[in-house]
Parts: structure tokens; sequence; C-alpha cells
């Protein structure tokens, strides 16, 4: 499976195919074969291919990727050309010149570097070319020899992406690092921590993890990691030095209240996915709070629903899915989380220039919560897997959609990973929902649009007054969502949490539910 994102952010990433090519031998290689084998002296000499560069492997991967798989195709020599044009970045008196078939890199108007220029579209020797010509850059430049290689990288890479869409971006090795930490979880502890005048504070603790077991205990202070002191060091630093490899103990020194002394713990660090999905329990329905999509989302999703069923029981109204604020993840937790309210039918499609872009989405038969009613909330700040999910429920007719137009980030980006331990995350696709609607700078309409509202009462009177007339969201064209987008911004209320009022009320009220249905989609609501 591809790993597919959608943010600025990720499923474990699919192994890329690996050609091979038939290595074909020809008479005359085969008699110059043979007549070396007649002599006595003669010796079998395999030729080495030389070792390309880390440079020149990580420029191959990305000019290759974004001429097979992006959005558009692009020519990879204006790709690498923009590429280099970005060392001007570090070196202002850096420039590109191409001419009679010649590339130059010059400093100060003095050539330091020339190199035939390759075929237009050959991303391996432009790669090459490109590494060749830093390598030049660095003996002619100080400013350029002295820069990191991860700038170089950087400023590079950063130029080669300049024309694409926003989305599509490089993520350095520290960055990396980071986004594979929050879609696929670290080697943690357990625990939440806050700055303190003496290391850090252990604010929460999570049952049945390292720090959990070892007794840790919310307000103990961390005043040293494995002998490194955490006083004056950044909340940033003191969660590094408690991250690290799987299984790897991490020895603390923990100071305590009613404890005259500091003790050691040593903890032996385990997988920690971040938790995406929080449930309370609000008078007869469930409000489950969903922050984002990494590999456990699902899972939370589904566990809270059925704690909420088992504790309301009979008297469970509805679910209120709160994705206001939630700026997506991965792809396939998009889609699975749908698939939990819905027994049939489309979810999503993906649809590219790549043929392994296209990609459709159905619902299986497993549904959980069945006929209870659903609440989405939405706001301009929910994005990609969260309108994936939203989409999907308003157009099966699943769940009323409340709040404010969505962000419209409906692109899916694909994650290809570097040699550096960087990442490039490529735009390769774009999304519709399950009417075919392009979600993509117009995103999802709720269903009752609280924008500009006072209160719960002037949304319903607004929606269901009889001298307003109500385009179907469901058989609406492009031209028509545009509008009705613009006429729901995003503003934040100023009173109380009119999203949640309205939510409370439409459960409450199961004709009132099934009517607020039919406004987004004609055959819901029975």
């Amino acid at each position: 499976m591809r790993q597919q994102i959608f943010d600025i952010k990720h499923l474990i990433s699919r192994p890329e195919r690996l050609w091979r090519a038939g290595l074909a031998v020809g008479t005359l290689a085969l008699f110059m074969a043979l007549a070396a084998c007649s002599s006595p002296t003669a010796q079998n000499v395999t030729a080495k291919q030389p070792e390309k560069s880390e440079g020149e492997q990580m420029f191959a991967k990305v000019l290759g990727n974004i001429h097979k798989m992006y959005l558009d195709e692009l020519p990879v020599d204006d790709l690498a050309i923009a590429g280099l044009s970005g060392l001007k970045r570090l070196e202002a008196d850096a420039s590109i010149k191409r001419e009679n078939g010649k590339l130059s890199l010059l400093v100060n108007d003095t050539p330091v570097g020339i190199i035939a220029e390759p075929k237009r579209n050959s991303a391996e020797h432009w790669a090459e070319a490109i590494d060749e010509l830093i390598g030049a850059g660095r003996k002619g430049s100080t400013k350029l020899a002295t820069a990191d290689t991860e700038r170089i990288y950087k400023v590079t890479i950063d130029s080669i992406l300049a024309g694409l869409d926003r989305y599509t971006r490089y993520a350095g090795r520290a960055e990396g690092r980071r986004n594979r930490e929050t879609r696929e979880g670290f080697g943690g502890v357990g625990v939440g921590i806050l700055k303190h005048e003496d290391g850090v504070r252990v604010e929460h603790v999570t049952p049945n993890l390292p720090a959990a077991r070892a007794g840790v205990v919310p307000g103990d202070i961390f005043i040293a990691v494995d002998g490194t002191p955490l006083r004056g060091q950044s909340l940033g630093r003191s969660v590094r030095l408690l991250r690290g490899p799987l299984g790897k103990p991490v020895q603390v020194t923990v100071q305590r209240e009613n404890r005259p002394e500091p003790f050691v713990l040593t903890l032996s660090r385990t997988r920690i996915i971040p938790t995406t999905v929080r449930y309370t329990s609000s008078g007869n329905f469930a409000h489950l709070r969903i922050t984002g999509f990494n590999h456990d989302t699902t899972l939370e999703l589904q566990a809270g629903v059925v704690k909420a069923t088992h504790e309301l029981g009979p008297s469970l109204s509805g679910l209120v899915l709160d994705l206001r604020s939630n700026p997506g993840g991965l792809l396939d937790q998009a889609v699975s989380t749908a698939d939990l309210f819905l027994r049939s039918g489309r979810i999503s499609t993906t649809r590219g220039r790549h043929p392994d872009s296209l990609q459709l989405f159905d619902a299986s038969e497993a549904e959980i919560a069945q006929d209870i009613p659903i609440v989405v909330l939405v706001n301009g700040a929910s994005a990609s897997a969260s309108e994936v999910l939203a989409a999907a429920l308003q157009d099966q007719g699943r769940a009323v959609i409340v709040g404010s137009s969505s962000f419209g980030k409906g692109t899916v980006q694909t994650v290809i990973p570097l040699p550096n331990d960087g990442e490039l995350i490529l735009t390769w696709a774009r999304l519709l929902s399950p009417f075919g609607h392009v979600l993509n700078k117009i995103g999802v309409i709720p269903t009752l649009c609280t924008s500009n509202a006072e209160n719960a009462d002037s949304v319903f009177k607004r929606a269901f007054s009889a001298s307003t007339t109500h385009p179907q969201l469901a058989t609406a064209g492009l031209e028509s969502r545009r509008a009705m987008m613009k006429r729901c911004p995003w503003q934040p209320h100023k009173n109380d949490d009119i999203d949640m009022a309205v939510a409370k009320r439409i459960l409450e009220r199961p004709e009132l539910y099934k009517n607020a249905l039919r406004l987004a989609a004609p055959v819901a609501g029975g």
C-alpha cells in the first residue's frame, strides 16, 4: 500500500516497484569473451559501476518521482535548472547559464563548472548534473563550501518544488523523523510533560505504559535523563532525550515532593502512537473529538463508540464526531473511519496522472452504531482526511454536517523516503466525494451553516425558513457549490459553542434530524 497522506502530512510505505532490464549479449561481446578464455593469462574482469553519491541519489529520486507521479507532467530539465538556481540563496553571486548544449554554474560571472546538458527528461542524468555542479560550486565559492549538506539539499529541492502546488514539499532529516513519529509512533515512555525550573514536570501518565508500570505519577519532576541534567534544557530537547529506539532502556532521575532525595528509575521505551480520539459523554449523546488521523485513529474511534454504547445504553441519542481544526493525516484511516458508519456504497475516489493513483474506496458490510444518528462538526481548519470522512457521511445520508465550510484540501500526497532519511511529500491525486464532487478548494459545505449565527435558533430559522430556497448539496454543480462555500465562511463564534448547541438539538429531535439529512442527500432521512 503506497503511503498516502493529506497534509502537511501518513500507511506504512509501499516498497517501490523495481524493474530489471534483461542483459542481451551480442555476438561481438560473445566472440571477445571466447577469445579471452583462450589465452592462458586472460582474467575475467567485471567492470564496477561507480557508486552514486548521496546527493545524486537524492536528486534522482526527487526529479524521477515528480516526473512520473505529479498531478501535471513537468519537464525534468526545467525542474533541475530551478533547483540549481536555488543556490543563489546561499551564494548571491551564483547563476546558471544554458548555451549551445552546455550548462554552466557561474560565481561572480566566472564559470566554476561546465557540463554537457543532459537529455530533457532524463532524471538520473540531470541528478548527476546537479550533483556535479554543486560540487564545482563548493570549490569555487566559500559560501557554498561552508554550507551544511542539509542546507544545500533544502535550498535546491525547495527550488525544484517552488512551481508545484503548496502541499508538495521537502522534509529534511529532522522533520522527516518527526513526521514518521506522528504517523507511525515513536519510542517513548508514556508521559506528558511541561517545562519546570528544575527540569520537566510530569502532567499525565498513560496507563499500562513504561512510566506507569515503573511507578511514575503526575507531579513528579524529571531532573535528568541518562545522566544529562534537564535544568536549562528546552522542552523539545527534554522530549528528544526521553525518546529513543524501541526497547532501549532510559534512566530518569526523579524528584518527588514527599521524598527527601531524588531517585533513579529505569524505563524501557515502547512504541507510542499519539492519541487522536477523545470521548466524553454529554447528556444522552457521545462527543468524539478527532484531532488527526494516524495508524490508531480507527481503532480509537471504534473503542470510543463501543464505550459510549455501553455507558449510555438505550438512552444514547446520537454521536457527535468533532472534526473542527483537524488538519488530516492518513488516507487509509480516513476511509476506514468512514467505513465504521456505512453499510455499503462509495466512500471516496482518488484520481491523478499516474495509473496507480486511481483508487476507488467502498464500504464493507460491517457497521458499528447502526441507526444511531450522527452529527459531524467542521470548520475552516478541517482539512483533507477530515473532509474525506465528512463528505462520505454527508453524501451517503449518514450524518448531518454542522459548522462552516471546511478548508478544501482535496488532494492526496504520497510520501517518498529519501536517502538522507528525509521525505518528499508529493501531490499525486485529487479527491472526489462519493457523489463525485471535487473537494479541492471547495471542501465540505455544511448541511447547517453556523457562520454569522447569533445562536442555534437563528441557524434553524435560516435553514428551514419557508422563504429560503435550498439547492441540493448532492446535485449542485461546481459553480453552485463554490457559491455555497463562500456563503458559509469560517468565523469563530463570539458567544457560546453554537455548533455544539445545534448538534444537541437535532440529536434530541429525530424528525429535525431527518429533515436536516434531506437538505444534503435527497434519499436520506426516510
